[in-house]
């Protein structure tokens, strides 16, 4: 380990971020993951398009080490009840085929691919008389009026649909379905898979006292809190082998009073861990308090990610971190063992190729306007200010429907992140109540 402040010249810096590292029986060519992103553009139906796989393939030729495909919904609950359409569906078997084509073609670049299971949303899904919303306890989030980090400016408080209380039979069939989706992720040549329970999403609903109050064998203690992602990766584990490489996604903090802190969320993942976990990936907050969206290793400054690292034995995966030197810096000090990158690659698909020519100074750097988040929440296609091929990777021209929908999307994204057109909307809301 180095000193945490320690500057890396050119080759110093591609030295500590290219370092192998071994995931299970997976090992990564560098220390540069890509994050979980929802900007698949796949097809209504689920399947992969061609633009889903030229977005994928263009991160993994630009030479990170791993890919953690996001927008992967593994039951049919989650697949119904997402806000953000254009994601993967992995909870029935036809679908295999054509993630394989997907997978092989990311193979080609030889960079490993995991995929990210989303059991469910929760709080945060679009309930319908089919599939109510259904979390821990029937707690909901109110997401509080004001700048949110996805660069929307909330005019008023903005309360999610309140959640019926999940029975125990919803969460066995939930847990059951997503090690079957596993099962075919294995199978559609996925070099592993990664358990969603961050945010405000259904898992993450079991793991803070906030937000679950039950009084059976998934509330309460620390134990009984942990059971639902325990029993899911024991399932996987059962289904995929000792190789087959598992992590879990977690919130690190929920940064909201009355919330659970760090070390909360260490016992938590430190009992999943015994199933068989291979890594940990920390998320900072939730969608009624996201931190650290504008600073670097947020996770680390705040002290979180050193928990963490006391707590467990697999690999940690840091998040948040643009700055190639603050990566190197946060590896060489210890603090994790990867660093995740989404925002960045949207930028630069060629981020981690260029630091490992000696390039870093030729980084296309992510000006942090967030408009790819807005239009995702949005449900416009995303795209990137820096980066206009980000979301046209698989070429051609846009289409005319995409031509005379686009001055009326740029006027909805501008009113939604301007304060003086929300505090008015504000006004006017609160004079009409």
């Amino acid at each position: 380990m180095v000193d945490e402040g320690a500057v890396f010249d050119n080759a110093e810096l591609a030295k500590v971020l290219f370092a192998p590292l071994s995931i299970g029986t997976v090992t990564l060519a560098n220390r540069l993951v890509m994050s979980p992103m929802a900007a698949l553009t796949a097809h209504p139906d689920g399947r992969p398009t061609e633009q889903t796989i030229a977005f994928l393939c263009e991160r993994a030729k630009g030479g990170v080490g791993l890919i953690i495909q996001g927008a992967s919904t593994a039951t049919r609950r989650a697949y119904e009840e997402v806000l953000v359409k254009g994601g993967l569906r992995f909870d029935e078997d036809r679908f295999v085929p054509d993630l394989k084509r997907l997978t092989d073609a990311v193979h080609e670049h030889g960079t490993p691919i995991i995929a990210e299971l989303a059991a469910g949303f929760g709080t945060m899904s679009k309930p319908s008389a089919a599939w109510p919303a259904i979390a821990a306890s029937p707690k909901n989030v109110v997401m509080p009026a004001g700048p949110t980090s996805m660069g929307i400016i909330l005019p008023t408080d903005h309360p999610t649909a309140m959640p019926r209380e999940a029975t125990v039979g919803e969460i066995r069939q939930i847990e059951l379905e997503t090690a079957e989706a596993a099962g075919r992720a294995q199978r559609a040549g996925y070099d592993g898979v990664e358990v969603a329970a961050m945010m405000s999403y259904f898992l993450s609903s079991f793991l803070s006292p906030r937000t679950n109050w039950r009084t059976d064998e998934y509330g309460g203690s620390t134990e009984n809190r942990a059971r639902i992602l325990a029993n899911i990766v024991r399932l996987i584990r059962e289904r995929t082998g000792a190789s087959f490489p598992i992590g879990l996604r977690i919130s690190a903090n929920d940064h909201i009073e009355g919330g659970q802190g760090a070390e909360g969320f260490a016992a938590i993942a430190q009992i999943v861990e015994r199933e068989g976990l291979d890594y940990v990936a920390l998320t900072d907050g939730n969608y009624q308090s996201v931190s650290g969206m504008d600073g670097d290793a947020a996770t680390v400054q705040h002290g979180e990610a050193q928990i963490f690292r006391k707590a467990l034995s697999c690999k940690l995966f840091l998040g948040g971190i643009h700055d190639p030197q603050r990566a190197a810096q946060v590896i060489a000090a210890g603090h994790g063992d990867a660093v995740m990158l989404a925002r960045p690659l949207l930028a630069d698909p060629e981020y981690a190729a260029k630091i490992r020519d000696g390039r870093p100074g030729d980084i296309i750097r992510c000006d942090r306007n967030n408009e790819c988040l807005r239009r995702m929440a949005l449900g416009m296609p995303v795209q990137c200010t820096v980066n206009p091929r980000m979301g046209r990777e698989s070429g051609g021209r846009p289409s005319l429907e995409r031509l005379v929908k686009a001055p009326v999307e740029r006027a909805v994204l501008a009113a939604v992140g301007s304060p003086r057109v929300m505090n008015l909307a504000g006004k006017l809301a609160r004079n009409r109540s």
